[in-house]
């Protein structure tokens, strides 16, 4: 007996595809036919899709597409989907472009409600298999799209999936909604160029600061600023904030910031943000994702109260810095700012200016890292109480 005989309700892992450019009035009905038969025929050849029995599918023909969703576990729609791009390559690779086969794809996990259509079929509807179709749609040729729910439940299975599934950014779907996409990409499968249809890139910052400016303090920021590689400049920057918080609402998230003088993307930057704890800090949003500017929420694993003690969170990224300066402004109140510096003995020892924000007047600091040679490093400390907004501290080396 069928799994989903008795049930109303059930989560699935939906993979969705449609056949891009099908619908070009130019294209005859006899090309669209035999695209339509070579997806499907793909599809049924597919490892993921034999191995499955069927009462574990969910399987809904769109007409120029389909839409499948798996019972059990996440990786089935992501494999189906690299094996699916790999057989549509072999496919393509002696065929005119008009008799191509090329597909976009969005993966997505959710609940749906099982119903009987007008001639007692089984069909479904729902968030899961909606959300998945909206993904799809955002996506051009040769995209592989995941929602941050399904991204986040595979990154966490392997580090290959890692390498993989990447972040892109936030887009816009119906209904003034938000998502984080991911994208799938490597040798043979998915399309490493960003979507364009639905970018939603929106500074955050401003209403942000004016957030933070009632609700948080920095008792203390601790930064350490290491030199990786003095040929390439390559940097490792570690950002420890001690959060105070002294509104009476709960702080759920924060906003990160971080610019560049390098064209990077956001998986470039190696990122990682952890609590007091050790434990990641799930990436919700990145608002702005261009060449030489980020800006990206994470939600904290347990909100901050009001007065509560010891928490605190870790931003960790690497950058290259050919222009050889940092810096780092303050918009709220820090109550201890201390920067450690570790650079190549070798390397020209960095000189600390502060700057205002209000007059972008720069003047080299009263008080200077204390620097001494260590192991072949060249090491120090450097430590200011009494931050106010509207000063930033600008190391150059």
């Amino acid at each position: 007996m069928s799994i989903l005989s008795n049930l109303n309700l059930v989560h699935a892992n939906f993979f969705f595809v449609d056949i891009v450019g099908l619908s070009d009035p130019a294209m005859s009905t006899k090309t669209q036919i035999k695209k339509i038969e070579t997806l499907n025929r793909c599809i049924m050849e597919c490892q993921a899709f034999m191995a499955t029995p069927k009462e574990m599918m969910l399987v809904l023909p769109t007409g120029d597409g389909m839409a499948i969703g798996f019972l059990q576990g996440p990786e089935l729609p992501l494999n189906l989907s690299i094996e699916l791009h790999k057989k549509l390559e072999q496919y393509n690779r002696d065929k005119i472009p008009s008799e191509t086969v090329r597909v976009r794809i969005g993966i997505h996990a959710g609940n749906v409600f099982v119903v009987n259509d007008v001639l007692g079929n089984k069909n479904v509807w729902g968030p899961g298999i909606i959300i998945a179709r909206r993904v799809m749609d955002l996506g051009d040729d040769g995209h592989i799209l995941v929602s941050t729910r399904m991204a986040e439940d595979l990154r966490e299975l392997s580090d290959d999936y890692k390498k993989t599934i990447k972040p892109v950014h936030d887009y816009s779907i119906k209904h003034g909604q938000t998502l984080l996409l991911y994208s799938v990409y490597g040798k043979g499968f998915g399309n490493s160029r960003p979507p364009v249809k639905g970018s939603f890139q929106r500074s955050k910052m401003g209403r942000e600061v004016e957030r933070l400016r009632k609700t948080t303090l920095y008792p203390r920021l601790e930064m350490s600023i290491t030199m990786k590689d003095a040929q390439k400049q390559l940097v490792h920057y570690k950002r420890t904030y001690e959060i105070a918080n002294i509104s009476d609402e709960p702080i759920y998230h924060v906003l990160h910031g971080i610019t560049s003088d390098v064209d990077k993307t956001f998986d470039d930057l190696h990122v990682n943000v952890y609590d007091e704890g050790n434990r990641v800090l799930r990436v919700s949003s990145i608002s702005i994702d261009r060449p030489r500017q980020k800006e990206f929420t994470t939600l904290f694993n347990k909100p901050i109260e009001k007065n509560e003690k010891g928490r605190h969170y870790t931003l960790e990224y690497d950058v290259e810095e050919p222009e050889k300066y940092f810096e780092n402004a303050f918009l709220v109140n820090c109550d201890r700012f201390i920067v450690n510096l570790d650079f190549p003995a070798s390397a020209k020892p960095p000189v600390l200016y502060e700057v205002s924000l209000e007059t972008e007047e720069k003047k080299k600091s009263k008080t200077q890292p204390s620097l001494a040679k260590n192991a072949g490093r060249l090491v120090g400390k450097w430590v200011k109480k009494d931050v106010v907004p509207g000063t930033s501290f600008r190391f150059e080396w």
